[in-house]
């Protein structure tokens, strides 16, 4: 489920144009890019739960930049 987070936020965002976004959109955008690469490094390191965490947030931040 985790990687369904990760591939679900990477969808997400990849649809956002982070030219037309205000500081505040860019700031949430660049910050689902950090949860992401965060949520991979966790799942390499094993801690399933924290990754889990990261993902869901990634997920949550990418949909809102798309008004979902």
């Amino acid at each position: 489920s985790v990687r369904e987070l990760l591939a679900r936020a990477a969808k997400d965002i990849n649809q956002v144009n982070y030219n037309r976004l205000s500081a505040e959109g860019r700031a949430q955008y660049d910050q689902s890019k950090r949860f992401s690469i965060q949520a991979e490094q966790a799942l390499r390191e094993r801690n399933l739960i924290f990754a889990a965490t990261l993902a869901d947030k990634a997920a949550t931040l990418a949909a809102e930049l798309l008004g979902r």
